[in-house]
């Protein structure tokens, strides 16, 4: 209020004064950020995810093949014509097959993930939004869990400590694989897959 009464009073045709110059309260406006190419931000993941699936099938095939071949010829090489070569019986070939298989399946999968990796800034569009891409390999004996993660945010999405939420982030991508002994142990083999594919009924 002071400094307002000190102020002096306003001239017809000058500009009224800045607020920020008359006022202890006036708190200046935050600096936009400058983003560019190869800068690092961190991402702070927080993703959960719920599926629960139910399916029933149920197959009945049956499958009848019925051929006899009535007549064969043979080449007769001593004067080279062909000549009847069926025996007393023609041979016949008889073929059953019938397959009943009925299954069931239940899915309930609940995931959560709760983290924060570095991101590289790879890209900046035209209206500024950022393109980030983040890799993190974590390796313990024999098990090696890698995870890769990228999307786009907008820079006003960022906060002071230069962190941003995967919530926030627009065509995210988010992938985590396994490597080592339990991914191999819970693999289905050649065998079994062989068995799968080759279906004569």
């Amino acid at each position: 209020m002071r400094a307002a009464m000190a102020t002096p009073a306003v001239v017809p045709g000058q500009q009224h004064s800045n607020y920020k110059e008359v006022s202890v309260f006036a708190v200046p406006p935050p600096e936009p950020k400058m983003i560019k190419k190869q800068d690092l931000i961190t991402i702070i993941i927080r993703e959960e995810s719920e599926v629960s699936s139910q399916g029933t099938s149920d197959l009945k095939r049956q499958s009848d093949v019925n051929a006899s071949i009535n007549q064969f010829i043979k080449l007769n090489f001593a004067n080279f014509a062909l000549a009847p070569a069926v025996g007393p019986v023609a041979p016949n070939i008889n073929l059953t097959g019938s397959r009943n298989f009925k299954g069931e399946a239940t899915v309930d999968r609940t995931d959560s993930v709760i983290m924060r990796v570095t991101a590289k800034v790879i890209d900046v569009k035209p209206n500024g939004t950022l393109v980030l891409e983040a890799r993190k390999k974590i390796k313990n004996d024999e098990e090696e869990q890698t995870l890769v993660c990228s999307g786009i945010c907008r820079v006003e999405d960022l906060t002071p400590d230069n962190t941003v939420l995967s919530t926030q982030l627009y065509d995210l991508d988010f992938t985590k694989t396994n490597k080592g002994q339990v991914q191999t142990t819970t693999r289905t083999g050649l065998v079994h897959k062989l068995l799968d594919f080759i279906n004569p009924f």
